[in-house]
């Protein structure tokens, strides 16, 4: 059966750089804001987001002309298939609440800053970068999203917004590692919540 989003996109000729950007800005943008915001606020408020992204993806699931909308005018930003499922940006929103409901504000900061940043980067560097593959992914990408991460370390660590440098790296490590595992479950759920999870276990 041929997805819809495939015959948009075909209409559309959208470039995968723009999704690419809006995953880099939408995703920064709430650990950036989880910098300066009480966490109550920014639990409160993502609870609201989840709430609203859960209810748009399930009610454009079940009706056809809604979801035609939907697609009509986000398609540029979907992955394939996410015009029949929850959303990369859905999960992405339930793992910032989950992370900042569980974890210290440093550990929810960096585990949603690996995925943003990290995550496009791999994209980006694996699909230019030639040789073999590991489970469909290219090393490059994979070395790429770690390298960046430990880059977001650096800069958390030397601005003082963080301690436990080797807790994070290795935080950031897990995050790569888990974006490249084929994962049953989308990748924006469970990068966030495994690299949170290392991070909080090394004493971060």
């Amino acid at each position: 059966m041929v997805s819809p989003l495939n015959d948009l996109r075909t209409t559309i000729q959208s470039p995968p750089v723009w999704r690419r950007f809006f995953h880099i800005t939408a995703g920064s943008s709430i650990p950036l804001a989880g910098i300066f915001l009480p966490q109550v606020v920014m639990v409160w408020s993502l609870a609201a987001l989840v709430t609203g992204g859960l209810g748009l993806d399930l009610a454009r699931i079940r009706i056809g002309r809604l979801n035609r909308v939907f697609l009509r005018w986000m398609a540029p930003l979907l992955k394939d298939n996410e015009d029949r499922r929850v959303t990369g940006a859905t999960y992405m929103a339930v793992a910032a609440l989950t992370v900042f409901l569980l974890f210290d504000r440093p550990v929810a900061v960096a585990s949603l800053l690996f995925l943003s940043m990290g995550d496009p980067v791999a994209a980006l560097v694996g699909k230019r970068m030639p040789g073999p593959r590991i489970l469909g992914k290219s090393p490059g990408g994979t070395g790429a999203f770690i390298a960046i991460s430990w880059v977001i370390v650096e800069v958390m660590v030397g601005s003082g917004s963080a301690d436990h440098r080797w807790g994070l790296m290795a935080g950031a490590l897990a995050a790569g590692l888990t974006e490249l595992a084929p994962l049953p479950v989308d990748d924006n759920l469970t990068v966030p919540l495994v690299a949170a999870g290392v991070m909080y276990i090394s004493g971060v």
